[in-house]
């Protein structure tokens, strides 16, 4: 997988192979903070008449587009602006009308010191621990059409990562199985957070 920050975690990992058979002390262990709640189906706010809309989805790295973890989330994504019913219907297509709704979502470090930690957790073969935080910026943008004012919401969240056998639980965060499910709750928080925001914003066709 590619999520989060890759290179810093790429270091981190480096330290790890070179641990040989102790590398699994030092094996990464996600949680998902929990201050945001998902929205679900139902606690929308109800759209009479759903207009068509154009998906559009791009998942960053620092600003730069990184495809392998667009591919892998777009899915979830997509599902997630669908059962808003905030449009209908939701499609990869064109619309006759031009609106389209872009959802980004760019992976930020929350910390530049990554490598740093990494590389004394792995010099204490998993003795000492450590965590690294990614930051989820999301934006959900929608233009009813060609030439119309674009309507923006963005919401935060974020993925720790621990490392190390002393490393602690982080605060107001829930374990999750794997980064690929956590990543998957983050893009539907995050995502379905920003479309709340969207629909009840007095600009939004009702």
């Amino acid at each position: 997988m590619t999520f989060g920050n890759a290179k810093s975690f790429a270091r981190i990992f480096a330290v790890a192979v070179l641990a040989g058979p102790l590398a699994a002390c030092i094996a990464p262990t996600s949680y998902v903070d929990n201050t945001m709640k998902e929205i679900v189906p139902g606690q929308y706010q109800t759209v009479a008449n759903p207009k068509p809309a154009q998906f559009l989805f791009d998942f960053q790295t620092k600003g730069a587009s990184n495809s392998r973890a667009r591919d892998e989330l777009q899915d979830t994504v997509f599902a997630t602006v669908k059962e808003s019913m905030i449009f209908s219907p939701v499609s990869t297509d064109t619309q006759s009308s031009g609106a389209v709704v872009q959802v980004t979502i760019n992976n930020v470090p929350l910390s530049d010191d990554a490598a740093v930690k990494g590389f004394m957790v792995g010099l204490t073969l998993g003795v000492a621990g450590t965590t690294v935080g990614d930051g989820y910026i999301c934006t959900v943008q929608y233009s009813a059409g060609p030439g119309a004012t674009p309507i923006t919401k963005e919401v935060r969240d974020a993925i720790y990562s621990t490392i190390g056998a002393t490393a602690p639980t982080p605060p107001h965060a829930d374990k999750a199985p794997s980064m690929k499910e956590a990543a998957v709750r983050v893009a539907r928080k995050c995502v379905s957070n920003a479309l709340d925001q969207l629909v009840r914003d007095p600009a939004f066709p009702k």
